[in-house]
């Protein structure tokens, strides 16, 4: 019987499902070191201005304990480039991260919508995080 109990639980062990505790709207500032091993982080910026159509889309993804980056762009409907993935080694607190973008961008969002139209968009999973911009200079500035 105890032979029976503990192959029930190293099974019942094996078979838990690891909860991802990654959340974007608390960890969206040190994403680049919370994220946990399969977690995937999308981020879409909108550049177009005016009839000039163009965006940019990151996608974060942590493997093996070490963060991917994977760079896709499109500039119209006839340019486009995706790079190949590759390690992202800025850290969290380095001027140039993208969560240093992201801090500027939450003291500086100045429109309040929910719409499709934000010019950052971050996802992870079902969770959304939007910035906006208030107008074709703070476009341009940001």
């Amino acid at each position: 019987m105890k032979k029976l109990s503990f192959i029930i639980l190293i099974i019942s062990l094996l078979s838990c499902k690891k909860e991802h505790r990654f959340d974007l709207d608390k960890d969206l500032y040190q994403f680049s070191e919370k994220m946990e091993n399969g977690d995937t982080v999308k981020i879409k910026t909108n550049l177009s201005v005016c009839t000039y159509f163009a965006l940019e889309e990151y996608t974060f993804t942590k493997q093996n304990d070490t963060l991917f980056v994977e760079k896709y762009s499109s500039e119209g409907s006839d340019r486009q480039q995706t790079l190949p993935k590759m390690m992202y080694k800025i850290k969290a607190h380095d001027p140039s991260s993208f969560e240093n973008y992201f801090k500027y961008l939450k003291k500086t969002d100045t429109v309040d919508k929910n719409d499709d139209w934000a010019l950052v968009s971050i996802t992870y999973k079902n969770q959304r995080k939007r910035f906006y911009t208030s107008d074709l200079r703070d476009l341009l500035k940001k």
